[in-house]
C-alpha cells in the first residue's frame, strides 16, 4: 500500500477485502508526434490507436494517467512485478509502449 500513495488514493469498499486505487497521478506525457491519433474535425483528440511517451515526463513514476478526461492508467515494469510479487489477483496489463521505441 505504501507504493501506491504517492500516485493516488486508496479506497477500501465496506464489506470486502477489495480495495479500488483511484490514480491521482497525472503526466502530460503523450508524444503526440509518436502516436497514432484519430482527431475530431475540431482536433480533439477521439482515439488514441498506438500510444508514444516522453520518457523523460515520465521519470521514475510507476503509475500515471494523462490529462485527457478518460484516461487510462499506465504503469511500468516495475508496477507489474510489484503486482506479481505481492500476488494480487484479477488484475491484467497489456502493453501499449516501450521505451525503446
Amino acid at each position: 500500500a505504501a507504493a501506491l500513495r504517492p500516485y493516488g488514493e486508496l479506497v477500501a469498499l465496506r464489506g470486502e477485502e477489495v480495495w479500488l486505487l483511484n490514480v491521482t497521478n497525472v503526466i502530460d506525457a503523450l508524444d503526440e508526434a509518436r502516436s497514432q491519433i484519430v482527431r475530431f474535425d475540431g482536433g480533439d483528440i477521439l482515439a488514441i490507436e498506438r500510444y508514444a511517451f516522453d520518457a523523460e515526463k515520465i521519470g521514475t513514476a510507476e503509475l500515471f494517467k494523462l490529462p485527457m478526461r478518460a484516461s487510462p492508467v499506465f504503469v511500468n515494469d516495475v508496477f507489474v512485478e510489484r503486482v506479481r510479487k505481492a500476488g494480487l489477483r484479477n488484475v491484467s496489463f497489456e502493453p501499449v509502449w516501450t521505451s525503446d521505441e
